[in-house]
């Protein structure tokens, strides 16, 4: 029995049915390529979902998971950590907020904005304020508190009744303005709905808003668990919106591979917390803040962003080039390196035809495909990815 035989019917023996995995057994990666046990190639445009900013096997992150993990691994929250203080310096000053609280993931970020702001509320003498706005086709994650908040019913059927205390709203000014009100605590919203089908709201819609928080008073609370750090490239995706976040969550590439989340507060917010109002043990795991700080210098080095840009630049005008309306693209959407293509057929079709051409891409809701390039994607590598692409567009 081959390896990836035993890998399989282990799987499937031991391990919960809860995901549809592809024939893929990876073996070990560099950079934006990956090969498999049988050491086949792949150019990899998904990035462990978005996870791995500088892709597979970076030295700095590899040799920084190594120097942590041989003086302390774990220590837990009771004790000051040596990293988290310069991770919270660096996202707060370059996110403009003021304090940081470390989690595990993306869903516990969200999960810790949610209280954090209705503890807020509490604190201000008006509990009644804690109703939360979201929007369909929003993706928020999968612990009680941020599935009642996704806007995705297929997500949610099977586990209900959901938490009450959440509002959800079409992607619309109208329907924004319908959404929130006296009892409104926030409005939790990404400034890319990238599950969703990598939505991008216009700048009316974040003019609306913006007005709404100026007569209503509510926080405004943005997911950058997807669009955050890099991704869309900036550190962040919502300076574009002309709002400033009450709140910011964030996850998927601050571990550098790791698990490892983070909510970005407002000293308002921040004032409203003490002691034991929150609290995780193994957030903010020494080894997975030293990964991350070797992802935040390397976003810090000069230029770096810059490259992050031109290439994704690059990547999506040689995507909208196949795009035509008798053919399976049809448009492209999104910022930076979070890239979507609208299909006019099942995206699983491409996904596994570009697979079997050593091509790893994904997908976003029922008719995009979806593209999560590392960070560190090369010019060279966009164009192969674009070969693939361009073969697998033509009749």
């Amino acid at each position: 029995m081959s390896s990836a035989d035993s890998i399989r019917e282990r799987d499937a023996r031991f391990v919960l049915g809860t995901y549809t995995r592809a024939p893929l057994f990876l073996s070990h990666g560099r950079g934006a390529e990956v090969w498999d046990l049988e050491g086949r190639r792949y150019l990899d445009l998904v990035s462990g979902i978005a996870v791995n900013a500088l892709g597979h096997g970076d030295p700095l992150v590899v040799a920084a998971i190594h120097e942590q993990a041989s003086r302390i691994a774990h220590s837990s929250n009771l004790y000051f950590l040596e990293g988290q203080g310069r991770m919270a310096e660096i996202l707060c000053r370059r996110s403009g907020l003021d304090k940081t609280f470390f989690c595990n993931s993306g869903t516990e970020a969200n999960e810790a904005a949610i209280k954090f702001a209705r503890k807020f509320w509490y604190e201000s003498g008006s509990a009644w304020r804690h109703e939360i706005t979201t929007f369909q086709d929003s993706f928020h994650g999968r612990t009680y508190g941020a599935l009642s908040a996704t806007g995705q019913d297929k997500l949610q059927t099977g586990f209900g009744p959901m938490l009450p205390g959440f509002v959800r709203a079409e992607l619309t000014i109208e329907s924004l303005r319908d959404s929130v009100g006296a009892h409104t605590a926030a409005v939790l919203v990404e400034p890319v709905l990238a599950e969703g089908g990598v939505i991008v709201p216009d700048q009316a819609f974040w003019q609306e808003l913006a007005a709404l928080r100026d007569r209503h008073g509510f926080l405004v609370i943005f997911d950058e668990i997807q669009t955050g750090l890099g991704r869309t490239g900036d550190w962040f995706a919502f300076p574009a919106t002309g709002i400033v976040p009450d709140l910011v969550s964030l996850a998927k590439p601050l571990g550098g591979g790791l698990p490892l989340g983070a909510v970005l507060v407002g000293q308002r917010i921040a004032d409203a917390l003490k002691p034991g109002d929150h609290g995780t043990t193994f957030g903010g795991n020494p080894v997975a803040v030293a990964a991350g700080l070797a992802v935040l210098d390397r976003l810090a080095q000069p230029g770096f962003l810059d490259s992050v840009n031109e290439v994704a630049a690059h990547l999506q005008s040689g995507l909208a080039a196949l795009c035509r309306p008798q053919g399976p693209f049809l448009e492209v959407r999104g910022r930076g390196m979070l890239i979507g293509v609208k299909m006019s057929v099942d995206p699983a079709r491409i996904i596994e035809a570009a697979r079997d051409r050593g091509l790893i891409v994904y997908r976003a809701g029922a008719d995009v495909l979806r593209l999560l390039p590392p960070l560190v994607l090369t010019i060279e590598q966009a164009d192969e990815a674009l070969a693939i692409l361009a073969d697998l567009a033509t009749p």
